[in-house]
C-alpha cells in the first residue's frame, strides 16, 4: 500500500528511512532531517555525460551534501551509474547497512559543522549589507 504525495516534502522527511534524491537543494534537506540518501539524477546519453564529468568538468561531486563535506558522504547514481540495478541495491544498502548509515550521518555531521552554527547564514547576510553600506 503506497499514498503518492506531493508538496509535502518536510512531513515525508520526517517519517523517511531512506531516499531517493534528485540533486539540488532537496540532498542538502534531506541530510539536514538526517535521512539516508542516494542521490539519482538520470541523463540521456549518460556514458558521454560521464566522459565530461571526468574529463572537463572541474567538480567532483554534483549534491550539496558532498560538495559541502567535499567528501562523498551520499552515493550519487548519475549519468550511466543510474539504473535500476544501482538503485536498487544502494536502497537496500540504505535500510539495511548499519555501519553504512552510521558513516553516512557522520558526515552529515560534517556538513553541519562546515555550514556554521544556527543563524549563520542570517548573520553572514547582515555582514554583508553592513559591509556593501560601509558599516564595517
Amino acid at each position: 500500500n503506497l499514498r503518492l504525495v506531493h508538496g509535502e516534502t518536510y512531513p515525508l522527511l520526517t517519517h523517511a528511512r531512506a531516499a531517493l534524491v534528485t540533486s539540488g537543494t532537496a540532498t542538502l534537506e534531506t541530510a539536514l532531517f538526517r535521512v539516508p540518501q542516494a542521490v539519482c539524477y538520470y541523463t540521456p546519453m549518460g556514458h558521454l555525460i560521464s566522459f565530461l564529468k571526468r574529463h572537463v568538468l572541474s567538480v567532483e561531486y554534483i549534491s550539496l551534501v558532498n560538495l559541502i563535506a567535499d567528501a562523498e558522504v551520499v552515493q550519487e547514481l548519475v549519468a550511466h551509474r543510474m539504473t535500476e540495478t544501482n538503485i536498487k541495491a544502494e536502497l537496500t544498502r540504505l535500510l539495511t547497512d548499519e555501519p553504512y548509515v552510521t558513516r553516512m550521518q557522520q558526515g552529515y555531521d560534517e556538513v553541519l559543522r562546515r555550514l556554521g552554527p544556527e543563524g549563520c547564514p542570517r548573520h553572514a547576510a547582515e555582514h554583508l549589507i553592513g559591509w556593501l553600506q560601509g558599516n564595517r
